[in-house]
């Protein structure tokens, strides 16, 4: 269903990795070589340096539930290494995994999710003809739609024009009509609900975070005074107004909205003993 096209995906990713104009090139692996072979065309070569080779093994799609259109399906990278070690392969499809895993790309004509766990040594000193290499295996899966809309990007901002990405837990964006309920005088037995307002609640879940580094560019600056002002809100009076911006979907069919004069109404800093994290509990609503 999306085999071929994730053969690409990963060819596509590691051609980028390897190309010296790109902004994801790797310049450890100046030079380096890498083909991947879709599961029906795969054949060992011979180990040559500064070039590996890598097969994609499909599992069967299944279907998630009865409620959505959407299809689940496993699959394997295994990895043939350069002649003499296996370092940059190794190195090579680390920046795979970093660059796609849990990450959102379009297959053909379905919205996906792809997982990947980083490349494993299955077999080291591999002899192939008169040298050797190493074998690595990668585990990855897909998640894939026709209609359902995968995939949410927040940002918040202190100025309105500087957005910093925040990774929100389960966020939610929750709009309430504001009125009264009045009798209905045609039907006595009935309420009517009049209309008077809406008011917006925000809520976000996110862990403190901040960018430690000698020299900070503008951006990282920006980051670390968001994420400060945020952790100030748990702790006393702010006048701070935030503007938000929620992009539902990914590529070209995406739908934002942007919220501006938010105020923090409520903040509460939680330390997750169990894994060392400060997590912001935040919630938002339009001020005036």
């Amino acid at each position: 269903m999306v085999n071929n096209e994730i053969v690409k995906l990963i060819q596509d990713t590691v051609d980028d990795i390897l190309d010296s104009t790109s902004q994801n090139y790797d310049s450890d692996l100046a030079g380096y070589e890498c083909k991947v072979n879709n599961e029906i065309n795969y054949q060992f070569e011979k180990a040559l340096a500064n070039k590996s080779v890598a097969n994609i093994v499909f599992g069967s799609a299944t279907k998630n539930n009865d409620l959505e259109d959407k299809y689940s399906m496993s699959f394997v990278i295994n990895i043939q290494s350069e002649a003499g070690g296996g370092e940059k392969a190794k190195k090579l499809f680390d920046d795979v995994f970093k660059l796609l895993t849990r990450t959102y790309p379009t297959l053909g004509n379905y919205n996906s999710k792809v997982f990947l766990a980083s490349p494993v040594l299955i077999q080291p000193y591999y002899e192939i003809e008169d040298t050797f290499c190493c074998l690595y295996t990668m585990n990855g899966s897909v998640e894939f739609s026709e209609k359902i809309v995968l995939g949410s990007k927040y940002e918040l901002s202190l100025d309105g024009t500087n957005y910093i990405e925040v990774k929100p837990r389960q966020p939610y964006c929750l709009k309430e009509a504001t009125g009264g309920q009045d009798k209905n005088y045609s039907d006595p037995s009935k309420m009517i609900f009049t209309k008077e307002s809406n008011v917006l609640t925000i809520n976000l879940v996110i862990l403190y975070e901040k960018i430690i580094k000698t020299t900070l560019t503008t951006e990282e600056t920006n980051f670390n005074a968001l994420f400060n002002k945020l952790l100030d809100e748990a702790y006393g009076e702010t006048n701070q107004k935030y503007y938000l911006k929620d992009t539902t979907g990914t590529g070209n069919t995406a739908v934002v909205k942007t919220i501006t004069n938010l105020v923090c109404v409520r903040c509460q800093k939680i330390y997750d003993e169990a894994t060392g994290e400060n997590v912001l509990s935040i919630q938002m609503k339009v001020g005036a």
